[in-house]
């Protein structure tokens, strides 16, 4: 373990660099150079591009000029290190590996303490790696811990696996083990998008229970049913709206747990729209920078265009929030929140109060985290999506895992334009193989929903069984989002058919993936019983071997 502590006493002004070091010192082993190791990115938060970079290759980046300031979120904050061709940018848990044998640089200060999030930059021309923190705003003290870095080998996938399991332990998840085993559920927006009302979501509660689908034809230790996007008022004013939702919330949450399922919702504390009665009432309420002008969050054309983000340092801000959450829970009856766009928690501005950043977002989600049970003595949990992964494995076991998915295989706009967390079930895909391996480790993956359904949908047999495949072999729960009430075609009732056969026969395995070229995986289990490889070619698909 190597740790890092304040030479002397100081404000940081920009991200500390704790030093650069030669990874020959690591391994021991001249051959094993940074310029000949696949490099894993790690990932900065859910929707950051988490893939093995090749030897030779360079690592994606956005890099069209007029919107690279809207994709911050994408980014480790504060930075000034920029990916090159012999620069590799990774953070939280990264890896060098040749062949089967693995490097691991994992930041682990925020396992049993609170340190600001670790940036590694591995040089693929000096053999060096470079330990960056984002500790911006903090008043450090001679002494203070600034980081811990453990550093291992391992020769296989499984005894990396086994050292990170090992090193995060298991008592974080404790706050879902209520969710069992093998938790399933069902979800609004990739069949509704923004537009929902009660009357629709009602029908699709009760066609969840009587039709052939996915969740009611499984077999799942416990079934989420969740209200997504477009029933809020506007993005900062978190009330129903009244002509979609004439009488409120909460009767849909306790008709949802009539059925026997877990109500759910989704939320995006953070963010706030101009347009909001929040942000007309609370201009003050949100984060600027030093030039006064407001700190953009990013860009929805759903939402009014731009959207701001709230300045978490301002007490009445998390009283705000504070009330938000208790109104969920314990007045509209959800008991599990996915909460979105958490990276916003993460931006740095001109605070009305002072402090680090990283400092006032952990308080911030403590905060919004803190109802483990209703007034009912019910449990309740939460699901971070776009949240920072190292200041949030704690508070939230249960995390999306990648960019979100799509009906279609690919997202031809933002493919262009390289946008890395583009919305496709490709890059969601790419993601959660990316990821795998922290599955039931650091986080219980959410690797975002499957797809049966044919209309408003242009995936492939082929496609729709690799997702299901990926999502059963390195995710912690299945989710759906088609329509219940029209799932009942031939063809959609053989592929839940099968769907369900590919979960139930490896609910019980434990796979490994390497990636042994940009569109060809190899898997197998654990105990040796199946093999098979991941092709992103031409064709999209899985293959067994027999």
């Amino acid at each position: 373990m190597m740790e890092f502590t304040c030479k002397a006493d100081y404000k940081a002004e920009k991200n500390t660099v704790l030093g650069t070091f030669d990874v020959a010192s690591f391994t021991g082993d001249k051959n094993l150079t940074v310029k000949k190791a696949w490099i894993s990115t790690g990932g900065w938060q859910s929707w950051s591009s988490a893939l093995e970079v090749e030897p030779g290759k360079r690592q994606p980046y956005l890099h069209v000029a007029f919107i690279t300031k809207w994709i911050r979120f994408l980014l480790f904050p504060e930075s000034s290190f920029k990916v090159s061709r012999n620069q590799v940018l990774a953070q939280f848990i990264t890896y060098l590996r040749w062949n089967d044998t693995y490097l691991f640089f994992v930041s682990c200060g925020n396992i049993h303490d609170e340190c600001p999030p670790v940036q590694f930059v591995f040089d693929r021309r000096k053999n060096t790696v470079t330990f960056e923190i984002c500790d911006i705003g903090k008043e450090w003290k001679k002494g203070g811990l600034q980081a811990k870095i453990e550093v291992f080998t391992a020769q296989s996938y499984f005894e990396a696996k086994d050292k990170l399991s090992e090193l995060f332990g298991h008592d974080h998840f404790k706050q879902i083990d209520f969710l069992g085993k093998n938790p399933g559920g069902w979800e609004s927006w990739y069949n509704h998008y923004t537009d929902i009302n009660e009357r629709l979501i009602l029908d699709d509660l009760v066609s969840l229970s009587k039709t052939d689908n996915i969740i009611s034809s499984g077999n799942y230790s416990s079934v989420v049913f969740q209200i997504d996007d477009g029933w809020e008022q506007a993005i900062g004013d978190w009330e129903p709206l009244s002509d979609r939702f004439p009488n409120g919330l909460a009767p849909l949450a306790a008709s949802i747990e009539k059925k026997g399922y877990i109500p759910g919702l989704w939320i995006a504390p953070f963010l706030c729209s101009v347009k909001s009665e929040t942000a007309k009432a609370h201009p003050d309420w949100l984060l600027r920078d030093k030039r006064g002008k407001l700190v953009i969050a990013g860009f929805n054309p759903s939402w009014d265009g731009l959207f701001y983000c709230l300045d978490l340092s301002i007490p009445e801000v998390l009283e705000h929030l504070d009330a938000l959450m208790e109104r969920a829970v314990n007045e509209w009856g959800f008991r599990y929140l996915k909460l979105d766009f958490l990276y916003a928690g993460m931006y740095w501005g001109a605070h009305k109060n002072a402090g680090a950043q990283y400092e006032l977002y952990n308080r911030a989600v403590k905060m919004l985290t803190s109802r483990t049970k209703n007034k009912e003595g019910r449990d309740v949990c939460y699901l971070g999506c776009g949240l920072p992964f190292e200041q949030s494995f704690r508070c939230f076991p249960l995390s999306r895992i990648g960019a979100d998915t799509r009906e279609h295989w690919e997202n031809g706009l933002y493919k262009f334009i390289h946008w890395n967390g583009r919305n496709a079930a490709f890059t969601n895909l790419q993601d959660s193989l990316g990821h795998a391996m922290w599955d039931k480790v650091v986080f219980a993956n959410d690797p975002d929903v499957l797809f049966v359904r044919n209309e408003n949908c242009s995936l492939t047999r082929d496609e729709k069984l690799l997702i299901a495949t990926v999502d059963a072999l390195f995710g912690s729960q299945i989710m759906y989002s088609d329509d219940p009430a029209h799932s009942d075609s031939p063809e959609e009732k053989a592929l839940t058919h099968e769907i369900l056969e590919i979960i139930e026969k490896n609910r019980d395995k434990e796979f490994s993936v390497k990636p042994l070229g940009k569109e060809y995986y190899v898997i197998s289990s654990r105990d040796g019983s199946a093999h098979g490889v991941i092709l992103f070619g031409r064709q999209h698909r899985v293959v067994w071997e027999k």
